[in-house]
């Protein structure tokens, strides 16, 4: 229960409502969240197994270290989000926004991904591993050492893009 606390408290201090910045570090959580402000939130080394974010913004949020399994964001809001080290393994993205995000050293394995968009995000050491899904778009997305094997995206359409 302390993540979900925790995380709800940052919930209410975005919303200048008491509460307090979230810093997770070493949890694990398995709750439903829904319309949370988790902009500028830092998750470290926290398990995250099927939890459920909808309408949930993420703004300039850091995500460290962390496992997500069987978790599900839909219309979640990922702008300047940075995600190092993470490991997503059958999670579903639906209606997801990660204009400016930085994404390294991450692994997606078996998800799905539906009508997201990478505007201006940059991935270094980037794993997309037996995925699938449609509407993926992004302009201007720069990616190093991008890896997509077993992967497959109907209307994928990546514009003034540079990967590996």
């Amino acid at each position: 229960m302390k993540s979900k606390k925790i995380i709800l408290a940052h919930d209410a201090w975005r919303r200048k409502k008491g509460g307090a910045p979230a810093g997770l570090a070493g949890e694990a959580d398995a709750f439903s969240y829904a319309g949370l402000d988790l902009d500028l939130a830092e998750f470290a080394a926290t398990v995250f197994a099927g939890s459920s974010f909808s309408t949930t913004t993420f703004q300039k949020a850091t995500w460290t270290e962390c496992t997500f399994t069987g978790c599900t964001f839909s219309d979640c809001d990922f702008e300047g989000i940075t995600i190092k080290g993470c490991s997503f393994s059958g999670c579903t993205f639906r209606g997801g926004k990660f204009a400016q995000s930085q994404l390294s050293r991450c692994t997606f394995k078996g998800c799905t991904w539906e009508q997201l968009n990478f505007d201006s995000a940059r991935w270094q050491g980037v794993d997309v591993l037996d995925c699938h899904g449609s509407h993926i778009e992004g302009d201007s997305l720069q990616g190093d050492e991008v890896d997509f094997t077993g992967s497959y995206f109907e209307h994928l359409e990546f514009s003034n893009a540079q990967i590996n």
